[in-house]
């Protein structure tokens, strides 16, 4: 017996010891050794309106297929037709990635999914241009019923498409090496024009979807209570406007019909992919001309306000407007509402404002990209006898600021635009009112609404040899000069339309320097001083950890917009002013709540140091930009109307995309069949092992002597 339990003793030391040494070693898992995992998180993602679902989505435990890259006509007969080791998933180059081929690639029961190389893309790639979106942006949501004019001539509508397949865009370099070189290449790739045998390099797409069908049916599913629990499917498309007034009217005052000037710009745009929203001439030539328009006339706030006689003026920055018009919209329902502006119970309150008070309505579109290096004014051909005066003073400034105004023909429509929505509430054409465009019919942005839309498209990028950070914040460009004097003429107007006063004060001049680091921030990198400067303490280390632009897509109401709140801090820092007060107090008080009150980070205190946190006190706020089909006041919405936006997002997990070998068909099933045989044996031999137990095992006998009390014999 001793020796025995010294051989178990020695047996179980030798394990610890070995168990010890691998605990040591750090073992590759064996999905590790199977997969070569991508970084790509840029899916093509599910959307959903009243009638229908569109995009992309995988299978909920993913899409696999045979890699090939589509060079040539042939790779595509290959991939539909001749090719063996089907399913395949094609990588395509961004130039070949057309609606006519990815339609053609969804609809083959040959094809799992899509991959497209996104890597260093210029617009020279695609000189016949791109957009996702449709020839008619928000047909049938404006004041003009369906198509009168395709503004958007490169667009084909891809996005519109429900494809049923994922499709995965590759904007890292190592992405695509891995998927090229180290897997299309030494295995997949045709040698000397013959086809490779099993096994093959694949690729695995899983980007499952929550939601299907459309968005009656989501929203539905999603208030159903199982278990329970709430399982939420979508969301509604949705964030906030920004507005504010240069006048701080109190709610006990009268507001007079005919005295708000708005001024507006849309600030979303979207394109195929998850994380690829640049929006160069889409929105961000809109907005930085607005918000350098909005400083420029701040100078002049207390002169103007002190005027009785003089209009107010509202600058309103709109969300979600590429999904038919979701922010414009909302903000006219909380108009016939009677809240707005929207308040939260304080003493005091922001005169509200309706329809009767709008007194015109100007909007600036894409502005970066002068057709002819003209800019244009549309006008709705009701309104037009009533603007002849508006557009002649605008033209006026505009040639004393080097900027060159022309107006469209007055039979044709409107461009897509959020005063389509003012218009048709409006109706009977009262509402003066213009569009200011770099395009006279078609867009002259040729990548409207798309991942190409990007700082070169607008010529507001800055030569290869300026690398410094610091030099390219600073640096004038061409689109720079344009905004500025496009924003000066514009402030002079606003001032000339608020008090009737015909001179140009010489404060009224737009900052280039300011324009110059608005376009470097929202376009090239948001760790600027700008945006160090506004953004909240609390959330400096938010900001320092993107590394790229923030994208301009509307995303869904559940939280604020990253681009929409550096919206709100700059023009609060524009259009403010410094008080004092300490983080603590620097917030609206219940006594009077027309003024915000913004923590700012502030200026650096010595270069590179620590800064001197400042409170601006300001007129800016937040509104709603959900549409008001999915407004908690809403009741029995008409799903099929028409009448407002009806977009959501489907739900997810996550994205992923691994790149591994797959054998042949047959090779499985040898495998499978082999494992299969070997279980059986392996259960007919225990079976047999079991049954003859006594005769192949022999008993050894237990000595019980040790248990006796020599005493008790």
């Amino acid at each position: 017996m001793a020796t025995h339990s010294r051989q178990l003793y020695l047996l179980l030391t030798l394990i610890f010891l070995l168990s010890h040494c691998i605990s040591q070693v750090r073992p590759k898992r064996i999905k590790d050794m199977i997969y070569i995992p991508l970084e790509a998180q840029n899916a093509c993602f599910r959307l959903l309106n009243a009638t229908n679902q569109i995009g992309c989505s995988s299978a909920q435990a993913g899409n696999t297929g045979a890699v090939h890259y589509m060079q040539t006509d042939d790779d595509m007969d290959f991939v539909l037709k001749t090719g063996t080791t089907n399913p395949y998933i094609p990588i395509l180059d961004a130039k070949d990635f057309t609606t006519d081929k990815v339609l053609k690639l969804a609809k083959s029961d040959r094809v799992n999914g899509i991959v497209v190389i996104s890597v260093n893309l210029t617009t020279s790639d695609l000189p016949n241009g791109f957009s996702a979106d449709k020839s008619c942006p928000n047909e049938g949501y404006g004041n003009h019923q369906g198509c009168d004019k395709k503004w958007n001539a490169a667009g084909h509508g891809m996005l519109f498409e429900d494809l049923d397949i994922p499709i995965f865009s590759l904007t890292a370099q190592g992405d695509v090496d891995k998927i090229l070189t180290r897997c299309w290449e030494p295995f997949n790739k045709p040698i000397n024009g013959k086809a490779r045998t099993f096994p093959v390099c694949a690729v695995q797409l899983l980007s499952p979807m929550f939601a299907a069908k459309d968005a009656e049916t989501c929203i539905r599913r999603s208030n159903l209570i199982n278990d329970l629990s709430v399982t939420i499917y979508c969301d509604p498309l949705g964030d906030k406007n920004v507005v504010t007034t240069l006048k701080a009217i109190p709610s006990n005052e009268t507001r007079p019909p005919k005295s708000v000037i708005v001024v507006a710009t849309r600030v979303d745009s979207f394109s195929m992919f998850q994380n690829e929203f640049p929006s160069a001439d889409t929105t961000v030539t809109g907005i930085v001309t607005l918000l350098a328009t909005a400083k420029a006339l701040w100078k002049l706030q207390d002169f103007i306000a002190s005027q009785k006689s003089s209009k107010d003026v509202m600058f309103a920055f709109f969300q979600g407007e590429a999904f038919d018009y979701i922010g414009s919209s909302r903000m006219l329902y909380e108009m016939k509402k009677n809240r707005f502006p929207a308040a939260t119970g304080g003493n005091v309150k922001l005169q509200t404002i309706d329809m009767k008070h709008i007194a015109q309505f100007v909007e600036l579109s894409q502005v970066g990209l002068r057709d002819q290096d003209s800019l244009w004014l549309h006008v709705d051909p009701k309104a037009h006898n009533q603007t002849v005066d508006m557009l002649a003073k605008l033209k006026k400034y505009g040639a004393a600021s080097n900027t060159t105004f022309n107006e469209s023909p007055v039979a044709d429509s409107l461009p897509p635009a959020s005063l389509q929505t003012f218009l048709k509430e409006a109706g009977d054409g009262s509402l003066p009112s213009f569009v200011v465009t770099d395009h006279k019919e078609a867009f002259t942005n040729k990548f409207y609404n798309s991942r190409l839309d990007v700082a070169s498209s607008i010529g507001a990028d800055y030569p290869k040899d300026m690398n410094d950070t610091n030099e390219q914040y600073n640096a004038n460009t061409t689109q720079s000069e344009r905004i500025t004097g496009l924003a000066t003429a514009l402030a002079q107007y606003l001032f000339w339309a608020a008090t009737g006063n015909e001179s140009t004060p010489e404060e009224l001049q737009a900052d280039i320097e300011d324009v110059n680091h608005m376009l470097f921030c929202f376009l090239h990198s948001p760790h600027c001083e700008l945006f160090n400067y506004t953004i909240s303490p609390d959330n400096a280390d938010a900001l320092n950890k993107n590394k790229q632009p923030f994208p301009f897509y509307v995303t869904v109401t559940s939280s604020t917009n990253q681009v929409t709140s550096l919206i709100q801090r700059v023009l609060g820092y524009f259009t403010g002013k410094v008080v004092n007060g300490s983080a603590d107090n620097c917030k609206v008080t219940d006594s009077d709540e027309r003024y915000s009150y913004m923590w700012m980070q502030g200026p650096m205190k010595t270069p590179g140091g620590s800064r001197e946190a400042v409170c601006y006190k300001n007129t800016v706020k937040l509104s709603v930009a959900e549409s008001p089909a999915f407004a908690d006041d809403m009741e029995d919405y008409d799903w099929n109307s028409r009448k407002y936006s009806t977009w959501t997002e489907s739900r997810w997990d996550t994205f992923t995309i691994r790149v591994f070998m797959i054998p042949s068909k047959q090779f499985q099933t040898q495998v499978l069949s082999t494992g299969v045989i070997f279980l059986v044996v392996s259960l007919v031999f225990m079976y047999w092992v079991n049954a003859k137990a006594d005769i192949l095992f022999t008993r050894t006998g237990v000595s019980r002597e040790y248990l006796v009390n020599p005493a008790d014999t």
